[in-house]
């Protein structure tokens, strides 16, 4: 299950948005296909300059800490994945950004920061909705924390790689969420479906504008 984390949480929200043909999923699998993209300059940027947090350990290609689908071809350790080069060695010996760590990072932040944009909007549904909020803070943090412990724990990646990956991850996933607002608008990042607040009338009375099914 961990081998196809990174690719997967991709894969999965594109093919999530295909079934339910919405159009903020569209939007946030397009913007994942984008962090992929900076993820890879990132770490031929790296490589290039020679940057690197922390040597890599043996314990770092054990089977447990690969990502991406097994190869039918190869019964090495190779991979099929989004994140690894198969035709650049240097993407096997030079781990930085963490490809797992970023990607979770990146849906982390993207998530939260969606929910932060309509937060107003759920404030004026109510307490059943606005508490949505501040769960969806503790839950993606403790997910995070849990595969980062678990990656640390396996020795995967070193604490400085970590380190350097989790506040890279989030800050590509805020400024996403801000480029979609901007190109988009705000029904872009509703994920949830929930009423958005658009205006108010002379009473004071609130307009809501639902979602498009």
């Amino acid at each position: 299950m961990m081998r196809i984390f990174p690719d997967g949480v991709v894969i999965t929200s594109g093919i999530y948005a295909l079934l339910t043909l919405s159009f903020p999923f569209a939007v946030m699998f397009g913007s994942l296909i984008e962090a992929t993209m900076i993820f890879h300059l990132l770490r031929s940027g790296s490589s290039y300059l020679n940057i690197f947090p922390s040597a890599l350990t043996k314990s770092s290609y054990k089977h447990i800490c690969r990502t991406g689908f097994s190869d039918p071809v190869n019964t090495s350790l190779s991979s099929l994945s989004m994140f690894t080069s198969m035709l650049d060695s240097s993407s096997l010996l030079h781990q930085f950004p963490s490809s797992s760590i970023y990607m979770l990072s990146v849906a982390s932040s993207y998530l939260f920061s969606t929910l932060g944009v309509q937060s107003k909007d759920l404030e004026a549904l109510g307490p059943q909705f606005a508490y949505r909020y501040y769960s969806s803070l503790i839950f993606l943090s403790i997910l995070l924390f849990i595969f980062v412990s678990f990656r640390i724990a396996y020795s995967c990646e070193t604490m400085a790689t970590v380190l350097l990956s989790i506040p890279i991850g989030l800050f590509v996933g805020m400024i996403l969420v801000m480029q979609n607002e901007k190109l988009f608008g705000k029904s872009s990042l509703n994920l949830i479906g929930i009423p958005q607040l658009s205006s108010v009338t002379q009473d004071g009375q609130k307009i809501y504008l639902c979602p498009k099914v």
